[in-house]
């Protein structure tokens, strides 16, 4: 379905000439997974982005913090003179943007400024690489992103002017998979629902989760890259089409610490490159994991807490992480049991390993890109497949815990060695020095209203 929402060369001249295109954006996600570029001519996409070496941008949009503030990191700084990148259309990624009626959109990888290169960090790269070396040994892989986010009945401008405090949410009360609120809302989720797959971006269903103006959207499960960019494309849309009908959307993992967290649960399966054909689930008897499929989960289990970080990217990331919540801070396998970090559900063909760790937050080239290296060291170790947890995960004294702070997440995440191997020295500082420049940004730069509140008159 989604496939013929895309956009062929041909297909995009006819609506040039018919007058129906007169703009194309072309984007690149950021280290964020946010989208930036540029929006360009028709004519300047054909010449620069079609048959030219590509569009020219500053590097030090991969090397700068959510303020825009650039970073003194290795791909840009002063002292390269924040050199110059060229952003060059994947041409397979180009469709309209049906609540932009004359634009069109292509997503683009990074490539050094002289050479035919992807850049090294580019969060595409990134995942581009662990792709490879999984398509090297036989395999490749499917994912789903199960993305929640708040909406509040209020204008991003005047919630901004508010400080984001005290908003009106688009519910009143508990609301989780209740009809009646579906009903209210849908209003507005109608418009995700049936403008996204005009979008290339298919989607299985949507429901109002248990949070004040809390929502699910379900997408279809696909091929790993494609995956992660209709995940970047979809929190575009969604914050697009809220924007247009004044309401305000985040994405955070924990907007308020009384309420609960969004998560962003990631489905993944492991498919054969040759036969096209699963192989997760095993042929035995009574069915299951197969040994395979067992050792890419234990990679999994093993690595989970060096590389939250990945999961997990932001300061505010590790105040989801509740244990009566359902976020997955018990690192455990269960068979449908939602206390564990890792959830195996399905049967046969559709049969794969939900992983509960990921917030609302999170990038998916990089959750993505951790998955896949952490699950081809467990097959590359053979590593035994785990055990199923019975019962409740978080009372169990024996269950390791996530990281509860970006503080010992940065710690595990900086002596893992599988991750660097896997990533490369220059793309594992990288991430590294990222991530220390936002905890440095809350630590030493900052003064919260809970410091306020506790010592202005009290100290």
């Amino acid at each position: 379905m989604t496939t013929a929402n895309l956009l062929s060369l041909a297909e995009f001249d006819e609506l040039v000439d018919a007058g129906q295109i007169n703009t194309v954006v072309c984007a690149t996600p950021d280290p964020y997974g946010r989208l930036v570029g540029k929006r360009l001519t028709v004519n300047a996409f054909r010449s620069l982005g079609v048959s030219g070496e590509g569009i020219n941008a500053s590097s030090f949009i991969f090397a700068v913090d959510l303020e825009m503030s650039p970073l003194d990191l290795p791909v840009s700084n002063a002292a390269n003179g924040w050199a110059d990148i060229r952003l060059v259309p994947d041409l397979s990624t180009l469709r309209r943007v049906p609540w932009e009626p004359h634009v069109a959109l292509v997503l683009c990888d990074a490539y050094e400024q002289h050479s035919d290169t992807m850049l090294a960090v580019a969060p595409r790269t990134i995942l581009r690489r662990q792709v490879e070396r999984a398509h090297d040994l036989g395999m490749r892989f499917k994912f789903a992103s199960e993305l929640e986010f708040f909406l509040a009945a209020i204008a991003p401008r005047d919630a901004w002017d508010l400080g984001y405090q005290n908003l009106k949410m688009l519910s009143d009360y508990r609301s989780d998979y209740q009809m009646v609120q579906s009903g209210r809302d849908d209003w507005f989720i109608e418009r995700i629902r049936n403008q996204m797959p005009a979008f290339g971006i298919s989607v299985e269903s949507s429901k109002p989760e248990w949070g004040l103006g809390q929502q699910e959207i379900t997408l279809d499960y696909c091929d790993t890259l494609e995956m992660a960019d209709r995940h970047v494309l979809f929190k575009y849309g969604v914050k697009q089409l809220a924007h247009a009908a004044d309401l305000t959307v985040t994405f955070m993992a924990k907007p308020k610490i009384d309420e609960v967290g969004s998560s962003c649960h990631l489905h993944v399966s492991m498919w054969s490159t040759e036969q096209g054909t699963s192989m997760c689930w095993s042929d035995s008897g009574d069915g299951g994991m197969s040994e395979k499929f067992g050792s890419f989960v234990a990679g999994q289990l093993t690595h989970a807490a060096d590389i939250a970080l990945m999961f997990a990217p932001t300061i505010n990331s590790y105040k989801r992480f509740q244990p009566d919540q359902f976020a997955g801070t018990a690192i455990a396998l269960g068979n449908d049991n939602r206390s564990c970090a890792f959830r195996l559900v399905g049967h046969g063909p559709s049969y794969r390993v939900e992983n509960r760790i990921p917030g609302g937050d999170v990038n998916p080239y990089y959750a993505y890109s951790a998955t896949i290296a952490a699950g081809l060291d467990g097959i590359e170790r053979q590593l035994p497949t785990p055990d199923i947890l019975a019962g409740n995960a978080w009372t169990n004294d024996a269950v390791t815990l996530v990281p509860t702070s970006l503080h010992e997440a940065l710690e595990r995440f900086s002596e893992c060695k599988m991750v660097r191997g896997a990533f490369g020295d220059e793309v594992f500082e990288h991430l590294l020095a990222s991530a220390r420049s936002e905890l440095v940004a809350f630590d030493s730069h900052t003064v919260t209203d809970w410091e306020t509140r506790r010592y202005y008159e009290r100290v």
